[in-house]
């Protein structure tokens, strides 16, 4: 391939030792930086990821994008500082996905995000503990094996263990691996590799479902392939994406109701009344349940007044609300809107 774009969630003990070996591959042209937090001097951020005291306090991806340009100046770098699932699925369009996130929760989102938009992504994981590295492969298709695929959906499996899920991203989102700087560049070093081959279509037959795990306490390495489940719990779906232009400003949720019937934002739901936690101030207004809705007042994530939750919206359900701009509901350009099976994507211009 001669121009590679890469997205990379997360820039944490993986991701920041990741990015340096993707500025030096020469066929990726664009990196996207996707991650919500800043570096910390708590939480083993300075011993644990490559990063100086210097950038301790800004945001990751920053940081991160300031050094991928020293590295190689002509790179494109795209930063959005926010959580993987909250990023117009538009906007995460490319040709590989590197996960190196820290949740199950977030890598669950990624894998479905990879699957609908039919990119293929490569996960990063590692156990501090036991110093143990990880890369696993995924290449969408109907029989392909997803992250999901290897989960127990047992009562007491990795679906029972998922972090709780807060509609409007009220509390924790995830818990840091507390893995030494060594580990997290060597996980990097194997899915730079991974990416390097990708980057010359050099794929193994088994690149879909492969695990790659290095044991560096006792030196071994184990290398598995996965097949699909039957007992995923994942619909391994991809979707045909059509354009759809709509300035989101100034189209009424009436305009785009008359024109496609019905609106979906697959991952969200839609509140009609949010109220802050801090200082109690309520906003009746209907609203997407974007994690990032803040308080206007004390500047705390809100949360859903009652539990009168919309998956889509329609006439039926909207008939109080059709004047309000998609704008003021929570769209923005780059969301995927999903109607009646088909799905398009929201650009502003032509």
């Amino acid at each position: 391939m001669e121009s590679l774009h890469i997205v990379v969630a997360g820039a944490g003990n993986t991701g920041s030792h990741l990015l340096p070996h993707l500025a030096r591959i020469t066929t990726i042209t664009r990196i996207t930086l996707v991650d919500p937090d800043s570096y910390e001097e708590s939480g083993n951020n300075l011993e644990g990821q490559n990063i100086d005291r210097i950038d301790l306090g800004r945001p990751k991806v920053e940081v991160q994008a300031e050094k991928l340009h020293r590295i190689r100046p002509d790179l494109g770098v795209v930063s959005l500082q926010a959580c993987i699932e909250d990023v117009p699925r538009g906007l995460l369009s490319s040709n590989l996905f590197a996960g190196c996130l820290d949740s199950k929760r977030a890598r669950q989102h990624l894998n479905e995000i990879a699957w609908r938009l039919n990119v293929p992504w490569i996960d990063l994981g590692v156990l501090g503990s036991q110093n143990l590295a990880r890369v696993s492969t995924y290449l969408p298709s109907p029989d392909s094996p997803c992250l999901e695929c290897s989960w127990d959906p047992g009562p007491h499996g990795d679906y029972a263990v998922l972090e709780q899920e807060y509609i409007c991203g009220a509390g924790a989102r995830d818990y840091p691996s507390m893995a030494s700087s060594a580990l997290g560049a060597l996980a990097a070093s194997l899915a730079a590799i991974e990416i390097a081959k990708f980057s010359r279509s050099a794929l193994p037959g088994d690149f879909g479902g492969r695990h790659v795990l290095v044991n560096a306490e006792h030196h071994t390495m184990h290398v598995t392939t996965e097949c699909r489940s039957q007992w995923c719990r994942f619909d391994h779906r991809t979707w045909q994406i059509e354009r759809w232009v709509c300035p989101v400003a100034s189209t009424t949720l009436g305009d785009a109701l008359r024109a496609l019937g019905c609106l979906r934002v697959e991952g969200h739901r839609f509140v009609r009344g949010l109220v802050c936690p801090g200082c109690g101030r309520r906003d009746d207004a209907l609203r997407m349940n974007r994690p990032l809705t803040k308080c206007p007042v004390c500047n705390r994530r809100m949360t859903p007044t009652d539990f009168g939750y919309l998956d889509h919206l329609d006439p039926a359900n909207t008939a109080d609300s059709s004047c309000l701009t998609l704008s003021n509901i929570g769209f923005r350009a780059g969301d995927i809107v999903s109607s009646y099976g088909r799905h398009r994507v929201i650009q502003e211009a032509a």
